[in-house]
């Protein structure tokens, strides 16, 4: 079964043997979010936490990268939305699902995709994968 939203950015897919895979699908920009794609990851996460024929999660990027950060050319509709608001937060999400997710890191993992890494309970990285963490450089302090 899949479901999808954000034109396909955020895939979520679900096997009878319990596994849900959830598949940031925006290759061209190396898997950079957007305001909709955070809320829609949010989500997924809190509808799979609560379904319970879901198992296990697997979180993965389409492409050549797992997740580039924020989408620069959206941040600031991202800083002045309502990314506050847990229910849109994907880390806080992750954070009180009660399945395991596990972190399927290809390429890069950088700043808001690093600390969605980081919230997975298992994370496994293939070779040459790399994690950054720029927030400084943008000057973005939580």
């Amino acid at each position: 079964m899949s479901d999808s939203s954000s034109e396909n950015l955020i895939l979520v897919s679900r096997e009878p043997d319990g596994i849900a895979t959830v598949t940031i699908n925006r290759p061209a920009s190396l898997n950079s979010l957007s305001q909709l794609m955070i809320t829609d990851l949010a989500r997924a996460f809190k509808d799979l936490g609560r379904n319970g024929s879901v198992r296990v999660i697997i979180l993965s990027g389409s492409g050549r990268a797992f997740c580039s950060g924020l989408d620069l050319t959206a941040a600031e509709q991202v800083f002045k939305g309502g990314m506050k608001d847990k229910e849109y937060d994907p880390v806080f999400q992750m954070e009180q699902c009660p399945k395991p997710i596990i972190g399927a890191i290809n390429g890069v993992a950088v700043t808001a995709g690093f600390e969605i890494a980081l919230a997975c309970d298992i994370l496994v990285a293939a070779k040459g994968t790399k994690f950054m963490d720029t927030h400084t450089r943008f000057s973005i302090f939580n």
